[in-house]
């Protein structure tokens, strides 16, 4: 599956599939395919452990009864590694005893699904692994930022505390199609970039109190005081907006937009990505709970992302008792 946030299409997520029976490797691949994933196969295990290591998966299927060695051993042998410890395995079997399914998560399997099975419940077990797995990283390798878990921790004891806070989302715009174009890698450093905007601007401009955490692909959230959101959100866009141009070829800037093909193979144009930052604070209006401040910031950044040049919007309805 290809991740999402809001209408943003991004990054392919990788699944390894890990099956000797060849028909059914070859069918469930298949399926796998035509919904977006990106699938690569291995008949054995050793084969399949060789290929981990190639290109590492977000998520790896694999069947109990391989013919060099069987599927909880490769679990465990999987997640000794530090490197791969928080990739979800999800182990394939005939067999339906809970035995089975017991001594899977033991040896480190994050979910059990018997054969035959329909491939809505397979796509459902998928989706439900990946969100989990995306949700746990302390830090996001890439901007070196906190992750989701992390932030809402953050952000809860702020909306306990009852002290002034402001909760901003940073989302880039325009990152589909810039992949499109520039690839994976560049995809990379310009997320390496954002991240260093937003670490650099809290270090010279904040204090230890400020938090800023990596929140999905593209978009990021600060936690900080009510007095220091704005600027925050300025130093973000001015800095982002100059940039950002170093990712582009000399022609692509001139023409103020790239060229992408559609699904269709029709060539249209695509601006020059923008970044967008909508917040909240509970200095202008009553939050009750972090969800509240999600939901109010998350709205007010839905229309930031409306406009087609960088942008920032505060939430500054005031609530009257």
């Amino acid at each position: 599956m290809i991740l999402i946030y809001d209408t943003e299409v991004l990054v392919t997520e990788k699944i390894l599939l890990i099956e000797d029976e060849e028909p059914i490797a070859e069918l469930i691949a298949l399926n796998l395919r035509m919904e977006g994933y990106e699938v690569s196969v291995a008949y054995t295990g050793y084969d399949g452990f060789d290929k981990i290591y190639e290109d590492i998966p977000n998520l790896i299927l694999c069947d109990l009864i391989l013919p060099d060695i069987d599927g909880f051993e490769l679990c465990k042998r999987i997640k000794a590694d530090e490197r791969m410890r928080r990739v979800p395995i999800i182990i394939l079997t005939a067999r339906k005893g809970l035995e089975d399914k017991i001594a899977a998560m033991k040896a480190g399997a994050d979910d059990f699904i018997s054969k035959p099975f329909e491939y809505e419940e397979l796509y459902a077990r998928i989706e439900m692994n990946l969100w989990r797995s995306r949700r746990t990283y302390d830090i996001d390798f890439l901007t070196q930022l906190p992750g989701f878990l992390p932030f809402l921790d953050a952000l809860s004891q702020k909306a306990q505390s009852q002290e002034p806070f402001s909760l901003i989302f940073v989302a880039i715009k325009g990152l589909k199609e810039y992949r499109q174009v520039y690839g994976e890698e560049n995809l990379e450093n310009v997320l390496k970039f954002v991240g260093e905007t937003i670490r650099e601007v809290l270090k010279k401009e904040g204090t230890k109190k400020d938090f800023a955490a990596v929140v999905g692909i593209g978009k990021f959230a600060i936690v900080t005081a009510p007095e220091r959101a704005d600027h925050f959100a300025h130093s973000i866009i001015k800095i982002f907006n100059e940039g950002v141009r170093s990712f582009y070829s000399l022609g692509d800037l001139e023409r103020g937009a790239i060229t992408i093909l559609t699904r269709r193979g029709m060539e249209r144009t695509a601006p020059i990505m923008t970044v967008h930052i909508g917040g909240c604070s509970n200095a202008t209006r009553k939050i009750n709970s972090m969800w509240d401040a999600i939901e109010i910031a998350d709205e007010v950044l839905e229309y930031s992302m409306g406009f087609t040049t960088s942008s920032y919007f505060m939430d500054r309805r005031k609530q009257y008792c």
